[in-house]
């Protein structure tokens, strides 16, 4: 779970916090180089006479690993300590180069200007300890620290990663082509993201948490406050449908979507919220897109609208579409409608009129970038389905500040504009307009595709049509999206998922929710 996790800005916020209370930077990586130290007596045959390798990176994280080799030294170890990226350059990390430097017991070897020996004791180790790159570590390990790392990798040594392993991602858990692939991770104070996430487990190893020291009072508020999304949670959230309904009684959702070229962002959107249950489902689309589309969607109604000479939803549409709103129950905005100056007057009039909830996914999102106070002319539940990218076009702050803390970002915008948020990724936030915040378990790397957020916006749409509580229909549309990914997954491979695969698979993954719910009903 990622409850008990932190961001990398969190870690920092508390390494600040604790050496404003008076523990120190310095303090921090001798009890974190005495903690990994300990922890792997704990789990070694014998430290003493043990041949001992730590690659060491020239920043902090190199720094634990010299305090490791002094510590071990002293215990009897043979040590070798190889500098990956030349010898420390932080303050603290040159302070305990030269403690190193004092000790005959231990070797110092420069991969760059002595691979051949470095590589040797790599290959007789018994143990391997990374410390080359901190959790902050993004892009790809390359020449020289490639081959020490690959070198690392093929060894029969045990492999211990210090924090995180090299070549990771501590927020992401993305990985480099080059990783190191650890038997134990030594995660320092906390846990970091990437150790909670499947797609990062086969390099991390076995993680065990120590403590270096940072007072109580540093880590106070930082850790998530979101409640996770699952499966399992999603048979309350799914009510037995009447025996008695007709269409009517499940919904009519407008979607307004797709300019010309973009069809296929207006169908996956139209036939997810058609999977997902809607009773009557009506695509808003300029002819040529409708067209296109009518072929694939028997099921459903199409609406089709005035086009601009550059194929983009006229202004002219927006009294028809007013009309339309005011027989509808929910309303979706935005797939593949373009950033063309005619949809932010469509956007803007349909939220100063609409008396239905609303959801506003890609460009409909795209069009308040210009103001986004425009939401505040709404006088119902709005639902807002941005990536990073489109949420840092809608708050001005870049896609670092915002991933560097997802939740907080989420949250206050949330509370902010009073909009539900649903901010997309790996891990995808649901913030609520009340600062309650939930983390959605399921989905696959597979599922960064396009037309993915599309079926998702379909999804939210057609269970807000349908009566759900705005905060239910995102919830059970974030997580069942998900689900469905992992389901095709397991099934093509997360390389050969498609968004047309996620669609097909909802019907199964409903069919298993109410079989579960049916089961607690009885139990």
């Amino acid at each position: 779970m990622m409850e008990n996790t932190l961001s990398i800005a969190q870690m920092k916020e508390a390494e600040a916090r604790a050496d404003q209370l008076g523990v120190s930077y310095l303090e921090l990586m001798e009890n974190a180089g005495a903690a990994c130290a300990r922890r792997y007596a704990e789990i070694a045959d014998q430290v003493s006479r043990s041949s001992v390798v730590i690659l060491c990176g020239n920043g902090n994280n190199g720094g634990d690993g010299l305090v490791i080799a002094r510590i071990l030294a002293e215990w009897g170890a043979d040590v070798t300590v190889i500098f990956c990226k030349g010898e420390p350059a932080t303050e603290i990390a040159k302070l305990m180069h030269q403690k190193v430097l004092s000790m005959t017991e231990i070797q110092t070897l420069d991969a760059e200007r002595e691979p051949m020996v470095s590589l040797f004791h790599i290959k007789q180790a018994d143990v391997i300890f990374d410390c080359i790159f901190g959790t902050g570590f993004r892009g790809e390990i390359s020449g020289t620290i490639a081959r020490m790392v690959g070198a690392a990798n093929q060894s029969a040594a045990l492999r211990i990663a210090v924090d995180i392993p090299s070549g990771m991602s501590g927020d992401s858990g993305n990985c480099s082509e080059t990783t190191f692939r650890a038997d134990h991770t030594f995660a320092l104070a906390a846990l970091k993201k990437a150790h909670a996430m499947p797609s990062s487990a086969a390099y991390c190893g076995k993680v065990a948490c120590l403590e270096i020291g940072i007072p109580e009072e540093a880590m106070k508020g930082l850790f998530s406050s979101a409640a996770s999304l699952s499966l399992s949670s999603l048979p309350p959230l799914l009510p037995k449908r009447n025996p008695n309904a007709n269409k009517g009684d499940f919904g009519k959702l407008l979607i307004i979507a797709g300019r010309n070229g973009m069809g296929g962002a207006a169908m996956m959107a139209t036939l997810a919220a058609l999977r997902c249950g809607c009773g009557l489902t009506t695509l808003a689309s300029v002819q040529s897109t409708v067209s296109a589309c009518m072929p694939f969607l028997m099921e459903a109604v199409t609406l089709p609208l005035i086009e601009t000479a550059d194929g983009a939803v006229s202004a002219e549409n927006i009294p028809a579409l007013t009309r339309r709103l005011s027989v509808s129950t929910a309303c979706v905005i935005g797939c593949g409608l373009g950033t063309d100056p005619s949809v932010r007057e469509l956007v803007a009039a349909a939220l100063e009129t609409a008396k239905v909830p609303v959801v506003l996914d890609a460009d409909g999102i795209n069009a308040l970038a210009g103001d986004i106070n425009i939401v505040q002319t709404a006088k119902v539940p709005l639902i807002l389905t941005p990536h990073p990218k489109e949420f840092s076009r809608l708050t001005g702050r870049s896609v670092d500040q915002i991933e560097s803390n997802r939740e907080e970002s989420a949250r206050s915008f949330a509370q902010a504009y009073s909009v539900i948020l649903v901010l997309k990724g790996h891990e995808t936030l649901i913030a609520l307009p009340d600062g309650t915040l939930y983390r959605n378990t399921t989905g696959n790397a597979g599922m960064a595709k396009g037309g993915s957020g599309d079926v998702l916006a379909g999804m939210i749409g057609s269970f807000l049509a349908q009566g759900f509580a705005p905060d239910h229909a995102a919830r059970l549309a974030v997580c069942l999206h998900g689900a469905a990914g992992d389901e095709c997954a397991r099934i093509r491979s997360e390389y050969g998922i498609l968004a047309r695969d996620i669609i097909e698979a909802i019907p199964l993954l409903l069919r298993k929710i109410e079989l579960e719910r049916d089961q607690q009903i009885r139990s």
